[in-house]
């Protein structure tokens, strides 16, 4: 496990207690969190500034979760392999979710927070192996990612 950390993070989610839930919970593991309410708010702030990791709901007003990734990929290629989606009923028609899951993270509501850092760990560190050029370990499948909370 990683220890005292300075991931940023962008935390995306309409509802205000899960938002400021995660966002504290991260906060008390040394990330520097910026938290937005829809995929359009988030979409301005990553326009400004790129983040290590972005959690972001799936199902939102206005824009939602799968709308930011292809957004921010336009705006940041380099974000790639750096979303977690977390999602409730009702889930995106599967074509779209399985070109989200080929890179990136799901986890399904209710979520634990220990898992999710887990998540936020794991695209820290790829991305991390990435960049120094070192052999990636190989991709966990997406199946193998939905995980959901007990």
């Amino acid at each position: 496990m990683l220890q005292p950390t300075n991931f940023s993070v962008l935390m995306v989610d309409d509802t205000t207690a899960i938002r400021e839930a995660i966002a504290r919970s991260l906060a008390r593991r040394g990330c520097r969190v910026t938290t937005a309410t829809n995929g359009v708010e988030a979409l301005e702030i990553l326009r400004k500034q790129s983040f290590d990791v972005i959690i972001t709901d799936l199902n939102m007003p206005d824009r939602g979760g799968l709308w930011l990734w292809r957004q921010a990929l336009v705006v940041r290629p380099e974000l790639r392999g750096r979303f977690v989606l977390v999602a409730s009923e009702p889930l995106p028609e599967p074509r779209s979710l399985a070109l989200f899951l080929e890179t990136e993270r799901f986890v399904l509501k209710p979520i634990a927070l220990e898992m999710l850092w887990h998540h936020v760990e794991d695209v820290f560190t790829r991305a991390a192996t990435t960049e120094t050029g070192a052999r990636a370990e190989p991709r966990v499948s997406g199946a193998q990612r939905a995980e959901s909370a007990p």
